[in-house]
């Protein structure tokens, strides 16, 4: 038996320890985490220093389990998957606004639009529902373009956030605009970017008729948030960190999508991701310095309001801890601040 086949079993053992402790927590706790899980429906606000973060829900998003094959031997795979028969996930699709008091907007990610059928694409209506136009929000930060993230942008070809400017990384805006991109494809990858480029570029089209779409590198500070690497689900995935009063969050985006599988074991990768070997590796890098420092982090397909932080289990392996757990307790959300002109 190999040593990372026994340990992905140790891992399993260690959570299912906690996940009983967590079982026997106050009923008031479990009461808690349930009301953070609904909570408004669809969006959910949390202080963070002096800003105010609201999650919105844009819908219920499946993802197959057959999908994520990279970088486990099979005994590892067989390992872990022998913990759930499910043959599909069922993940969610969130997106965050973050207001900072002063009048001044930031959106990561705009969520799927009208791209992927009728489950998904309410991010806009609940950002309105927490009190928020989206035609006053300042700037768009996108970890990526995958249409989840990307569709938002546009309602029957029409901007949602006329005011805003659009950020996207270098990597990602050549990869999906460049003409030479789709010859330098294996025939499976250029059938997947065959089929939603023409979304991509869609939903960028009145932003960049309106010269509103701008790129960042990594270590860019765009409206106090800076820009972090998080390479390898797509051709420039970045994150995002946003501090204040010694508080900090990152929003992750994609960089770990499957709550029941890549904590346990971070170097699983789907064969969708752009370059599986990147992914894991700026899962296993980030996973250890966010479970190190503790911090918050607002991840894109967690289940809503995706807002939690990392723990260190066995090595190598790691639980989430959403808030609202024992280890992340929620404090009661405050009033969503309505943007004015």
């Amino acid at each position: 038996m190999n040593n990372k086949f026994l340990g992905i079993l140790l891992a399993i053992s260690s959570l299912h320890a906690s996940a009983s402790e967590t079982n026997h927590s106050s009923a008031s706790t479990a009461a808690l985490a349930a009301a953070v899980s609904a909570a408004n429906s669809g969006f959910f606000t949390f202080d963070l220093g002096d800003y105010k973060v609201v999650a919105l829900h844009d819908g219920k998003k499946m993802f197959s389990r057959s999908s994520f094959n990279q970088n486990l031997t099979a005994e590892e795979l067989q390992a872990l998957l022998s913990e759930t028969a499910s043959a599909e996930f069922s993940g969610s699709v969130n997106a965050f606004l973050i207001d900072n008091k002063k009048g001044n907007l930031t959106l990561i990610d705009t969520g799927a639009g009208n791209c992927q059928g009728d489950q998904l694409g309410s991010a806009a209506k609940n950002m309105q529902a927490a009190g928020y136009k989206p035609q006053y929000v300042n700037a768009v930060l996108l970890t990526h373009l995958d249409l989840d993230h990307v569709c938002g942008l546009i309602n029957n070809a029409k901007a949602v956030f006329p005011l805003a400017n659009v950020y996207i990384s270098e990597q990602e805006l050549s990869y999906w605009q460049a003409d030479e991109t789709l010859k330098s494809l294996s025939d499976g990858k250029a059938a997947e970017y065959t089929a939603v480029v023409g979304q991509v570029r869609s939903a960028l089209a009145p932003y960049q008729m309106l010269k509103n779409v701008r790129t960042f590198k990594a270590g860019a500070v765009i409206n106090d948030i800076e820009v972090v690497s998080s390479l390898g689900h797509s051709a420039g995935h970045f994150s995002f960190l946003l501090q204040s009063q010694k508080k900090s969050m990152v929003f992750a985006g994609d960089f770990v999508q499957l709550e029941k599988l890549q904590f346990i074991a971070p170097k699983l990768s789907s064969e969708l991701d752009f370059d599986p070997a990147e992914s894991a590796q700026s899962r296993e890098a980030l996973f250890s310095k966010y479970a190190a420092e503790q911090l918050w982090l607002a991840v894109s397909h967690l289940p809503f309001p995706g807002i939690g932080k990392i723990n260190a289990a066995a090595a190598g392996h790691y639980e989430w801890m959403p808030l609202g757990s024992p280890a992340t307790p929620a404090t009661p959300a405050t009033p969503a601040t309505p943007a004015t002109p």
